[in-house]
This record gives C-alpha cells, sequence and structure tokens, in this order.
C-alpha cells in the first residue's frame, strides 16, 4: 500500500479500463500533470526544428488524452522535481528521435556531441552549443543541479554512461537472452530509477542497492520489452541496419512470423513481472529502510505506469 506521504502527489488510474494495459503493477498521475504538459511544449519548441520529424513526434508523443508519460510514470516526484526530470528526459527523447535511423557511427558521434554537455560545472547561460538540444540541455541540467547540488556528482555520471551505452553495439542479437542486459541500459531504465530516487529525494544505501540488484534487473527487462511490444507497430517498417526490438530478435531466433514473436514476448513479459514480484516478496521478509520501501512504491508505479502509457499512446499507433 502506498504511503500517505506518496499518495497526496498522485492519484491512482484505473488501469483495468484499458484492455491493452496487461500489467500487474498500478499506475498513477502526479497532481502536477498540467504544469508538467506546459513544460513540455515549451522543450519540443526549444530543442527540435519547425517542421522536423522529431517535432511531429513530439507533438504526437504528449497527445495522449489518457496522461502525458512523466506525469503518469514518474507520479511519485515531487512536482518541482518531476518538472525538472521530465523536460531533462525530453530532450534525450528527441535526441532518440533524431538519432535513431542514423548509420551507427554517425549515431554515436551524435550521443558524444550531446555528452560534452553533461559536467557537474555545466554554465548553461554560456555553453558553446553546436545544436539546439545541447543548448536545451545545458540549460537544464544547471537547474538541476542547483536544485540538488549533494546529488551533482551522481547525476552527472547516471547521464553520461546512459549516452555511453545507449546504443554501444552495432551487430544484431541471436537470442532474446542475449537481448534483455542490453535493452535494460538501452530503454533508459537505470536512468529512470535513478529520477525516481532523485524526484523523491531519496538515496539508497549501497546494501539496500545491493540486495535488490536481481529486482531492478528483472523490472528493467519489463520496462525494455513493454517498449518492445508497443512500438513494433511502428518500427517494423523502420530501415535501420541492426535488430533493437525483441520482436524482430525473436523472429530470428526461433524462425516465426511476427505475430508469433509478439505473442511470445507477451508471456516473457509477464514471466518478468512475476519473478520482480516474487524476488520483492523474499527482501520483504528481511528488514526494509524507509528508503527502499519509498522505492518498491514508487518503481512499480513506474513499469505499470509504463505499460498504462504504451497502451493508451498515439506515439505507438501512428508512423512519423
Amino acid at each position: 500500500m502506498a504511503s500517505l506521504e506518496q499518495t497526496q502527489l498522485y492519484d491512482l488510474l484505473e488501469t483495468q479500463q484499458v484492455p491493452r494495459c496487461f500489467s500487474r503493477f498500478p499506475a498513477g498521475v502526479n497532481i502536477a500533470a498540467k504544469h508538467v504538459e506546459n513544460a513540455l511544449a515549451k522543450i519540443a519548441l526549444q530543442a527540435s526544428q519547425d517542421g522536423s520529424r522529431e517535432r511531429r513526434r513530439a507533438l504526437i508523443r504528449h497527445s495522449n488524452p489518457y496522461g502525458n508519460a512523466f506525469a503518469v510514470c514518474h507520479c511519485s516526484a515531487d512536482p518541482e522535481r518531476l518538472e525538472v526530470i521530465a523536460s531533462l528526459i525530453e530532450v534525450m527523447w528527441i535526441h532518440d528521435d533524431v538519432t535513431e535511423e542514423m548509420e551507427h557511427s554517425s549515431e554515436c558521434r551524435q550521443h558524444a556531441i550531446l555528452s560534452r554537455v553533461v559536467q557537474v560545472d555545466i554554465d548553461g547561460a554560456n555553453f558553446p552549443a553546436e545544436n539546439i538540444r545541447q543548448k536545451t540541455l545545458a540549460v537544464l541540467l544547471r537547474k538541476a543541479i542547483d536544485m540538488d547540488a549533494k546529488q551533482a556528482v551522481k547525476m552527472v555520471e547516471t547521464l553520461q554512461i546512459y549516452l555511453r551505452s545507449f546504443d554501444s553495439r552495432d551487430d544484431d542479437f541471436d537470442s532474446v537472452q542475449e537481448y534483455m542486459p542490453y535493452r535494460v541500459s538501452n530503454c533508459g531504465y537505470w536512468i529512470s530509477s535513478y529520477f525516481i530516487r532523485w524526484g523523491m529525494g531519496i538515496e539508497l544505501s549501497q546494501e539496500d542497492y545491493q540486495s535488490i540488484e536481481s529486482f531492478d534487473i528483472a523490472m528493467g527487462n519489463v520496462l525494455g520489452l513493454t517498449n518492445d511490444y508497443f512500438s513494433w507497430n511502428v518500427e517494423k517498417d523502420q530501415p535501420t541496419d541492426r535488430i533493437r526490438n525483441a520482436v524482430r530478435v525473436l523472429m530470428k531466433e526461433h524462425g516465426i512470423e511476427s505475430g508469433a514473436a509478439q505473442m511470445m514476448l507477451l508471456g516473457i513479459i509477464i514471466e518478468e513481472e512475476s519473478r520482480a514480484a516474487t524476488l520483492k516478496q523474499d527482501r520483504l521478509k528481511s528488514s526494509v529502510s524507509e528508503e527502499l520501501r519509498r522505492y518498491f512504491e514508487a518503481i512499480e508505479l513506474y513499469v505499470g505506469g509504463s505499460c498504462y502509457w504504451h497502451a493508451t499512446a498515439p506515439r505507438y499507433q501512428i508512423f512519423e
């Protein structure tokens, strides 16, 4: 059961009213959802070119009448921090839309260019930006660092690792078991789980974090594979020089058609959800800190919210 402190930050959603939402985990929407929507509209204008594909995709992404992704997935966050989280990650999403169909070496160069912004002493107003994504990110990162200076080093490290490992392989995968560890990082689970904690202003001790490593990996598997399941509709015909969707990996691995592969993927996701729930249950048999208890609640809302948002989002119904 969610704590009173966290419940006051969000309203629970009736996920059972959305037939395509299959997650066992709950979902909510933050009380500051409208403020977040307004912030995202500004970022779309600041970090993308007028008339560009990434601008169109940003507008589609945030046209979901059921709620925007950040207010849903990060519903446990303090409203002021949530606006910063949403804006930072939105720049990353726009960057992903710009680079996802590039040849791999060109994509990696663009990641390296954006990562030059990610430094503790970033001067948001005077950074010599090479593109509008850099310019926008510099200002936002400065704001986030000033908001919680104690977390500055960890935040910069997390963002740098994300950009460095985002699409670090230029070859294909032969099995879904080989693909899953890559996908956890590539889907942004580690950066998002960090911002779940940052959004609530909590830190986990090293002991706590190590005690839930297997749980976190299982939840990361659910997150990444759920995105693959819903995004297959718009990704299946995209030009690419490498496999970046579990449906295609399963087609290759088992020699099956896409429909069968998608149903197989759904089964894998449900199994990973069950594994995560069992791992959490086992961990709760021992003493649990207040910070870890809050993280369990929030990360379940994040993963459940992600399934809910994917199941309702126009982004996964409209090809751009």
